[in-house]
């Protein structure tokens, strides 16, 4: 009787914790920046600073494109938060419009 009601509880709460695990990652959204980077000490900079903003949880330059991709917690900040975040450290930035295939 006890081993039943271990094996329940531990499906209890495998459940709840997939349950918390999908609410999570409805919340995780991205958001690509054309930002006016010109070299790697810019890209470096946006690294160094941005990626420790509240809610960010991966970010990806490219120096190419002069793009900034972050991967953010909605409900911890906001394109706009992040987009002056940027901004702060002295670039010009504009929310990327998707490329067309």
């Amino acid at each position: 009787m006890k081993r039943i009601m271990m094996m329940l509880a531990l499906v209890a709460m495998t459940l709840t914790a997939s349950a918390g695990d999908k609410k999570k990652a409805q919340t995780v959204k991205t958001v690509t920046f054309n930002v006016s980077m010109h070299c790697e000490n810019c890209q470096k900079k946006i690294e160094g600073t941005i990626g420790w903003e509240k809610g960010v949880k991966d970010l990806k330059t490219n120096l190419k494109d002069k793009t900034v991709t972050i991967k953010y917690d909605s409900q911890k900040t906001t394109p706009e938060r992040l987009q002056k975040g940027i901004e702060k450290l002295g670039y010009k930035t504009e929310v990327a419009t998707p490329k067309k295939q």
